[in-house]
């Protein structure tokens, strides 16, 4: 048996960083989000536990996965051009007094998660994302330290998938 060990050594020591990624909409190109927080969310696959004479034992059931909110914090800008954005979004596949769906607008979304070097290195696209919440904005003028606005959106998709830098699946 020859020595292998150092073939099995991880080549990459570098670990990932909460503070490296950026988020793209598809729809909005133009449009920075300066984003402070985001999430990869969560993702679930239904099963049912199923008795048995010993114990419960839990098996996969159809359904599909299902997946969490997709969230990100953003500092709303100057001319609160990214903040509106999502709000006129919001706004246009809401409206009460149109009942027709075609108008809907999805986008597709990337969370860019950078490397140790501030490079995109993988890529979470979501499809067909739409926004669901977006929270308000709260001016205060006791605040003796400027702290700059920021806001909340919540989106809804379908799924998303991992790319690498390339643009292939993972």
């Amino acid at each position: 048996m020859s020595a292998k060990w150092f073939q099995e050594q991880p080549g990459n020591r570098n670990f990932l960083a909460p503070s490296g990624f950026k988020m793209n909409l598809e729809l909005f190109p133009g449009v920075d989000f300066f984003c402070q927080r985001a999430n990869v969310p969560d993702v679930n696959a239904p099963f049912v536990d199923v008795s048995s004479k010993f114990r419960n034992v839990p098996l996969i059931s159809s359904g599909g996965i299902t997946y969490g909110d997709f969230t990100i914090k953003f500092i709303v800008d100057e001319d609160m051009k990214n903040y509106l954005t999502i709000y006129n979004w919001l706004q246009k596949n809401n409206l009460a007094e149109d009942f027709a769906t075609s108008d809907i607008e999805y986008s597709e979304g990337q969370l860019y998660i950078l490397n140790s070097n501030y490079q995109p290195n993988v890529i979470v696209n979501f499809e067909d994302l739409f926004p669901i919440n977006l929270t308000g904005l709260d001016f205060d003028v006791a605040d003796q330290d400027v702290e700059y606005l920021t806001a909340e959106v919540t989106f809804k998709f379908t799924r998303y998938i991992f790319r690498n830098k390339l643009n292939k699946e993972l």
